[in-house]
């Protein structure tokens, strides 16, 4: 006798985010992956924690995220989010903070060494030191602490800006819709980064102007690097629609 069997998964607790106080705490918090990838892959992965790779502004925090990584078996270094970029060959932080602070060795940045930062956690002072993009390392994300309850942000958004689900990575059960507007003339254009959705119940629904437009997708289940344009109109309304949103990221 063959039997299947199904049962609901809880959602995640806690959201693997470690935080640390001091006097200018404005509740970002840090995560770690430990697998190696280059610097653009680390990117993706922070991106798909709902962070960025981190910037680092003071001398507390870079000493915490040194902390993090070695906790974390990450002792041979971490990625951290610079790069260089512009006519001038500096590093800047990809987030656009200020670049108010920096750690490097004595003699770093070294030109021929490479255009992406990277921190070495092996030593207590974790400094930092320019390497080649293509290396592989861990790498260190931050972001903004996840609140309790999450809500639906109304933008207004820009072109550019990365838009979550409410509770992104660790909550997909809130619904939100986004009105996205370009000049008039012009169509809108999104790329779906990353769904992950529930294909009995949750919907990512695309529709062209706001109401009584075309559906231009309606999509569900797993899609990443997927792009799509309105028909004709600068207007696009994007729709979570979960239905319970059990054990699934969201978009």
């Amino acid at each position: 006798v063959q039997v299947y069997c199904t049962t609901q998964l809880q959602q995640p607790t806690g959201d693997g985010c470690d935080t640390f106080a001091d006097d200018g705490d404005d509740g970002t918090c840090y995560q770690v992956s430990s697998n190696a990838q280059t610097w653009n892959e680390a990117q993706t992965t922070c991106r798909n924690m709902g962070s960025t790779m981190a910037s680092i502004h003071n001398q507390q925090e870079n000493s915490f995220i040194r902390r993090l990584a070695v906790s974390k078996g990450a002792v041979n270094g971490v990625f951290i989010g610079a790069n260089i970029t512009g006519k001038d060959k500096t590093f800047g932080w990809i987030d656009g903070t200020d670049w108010d602070f920096d750690n490097f060795y004595p003699g770093f940045p070294i030109a021929s060494r490479g255009d992406c930062l990277a921190m070495d956690t092996l030593s207590n002072s974790g400094e930092w030191l320019n390497t080649d993009c293509s290396s592989k390392l861990p790498v260190a994300c931050a972001r903004q602490a996840a609140d309790p309850r999450p809500t639906c942000s109304t933008g207004p958004w820009k072109e550019g800006d990365v838009i979550y689900s409410p509770g992104f990575p660790y909550d997909a059960s809130i619904p939100c819709d986004y009105f996205l507007e370009v000049d008039e003339g012009k169509k809108v254009q999104v790329e779906i980064q990353l769904l992950e959705a529930n294909t009995c119940c949750d919907r990512l629904i695309l529709e062209d102007k706001t109401l009584e437009g075309n559906i231009v997708a309606n999509l569900t289940g797993e899609i990443s690097g997927k792009i799509y344009t309105t028909d004709s109109s600068n207007f696009m309304r994007v729709s979570w629609q979960p239905n319970g949103g059990v054990n699934v990221r969201g978009m």
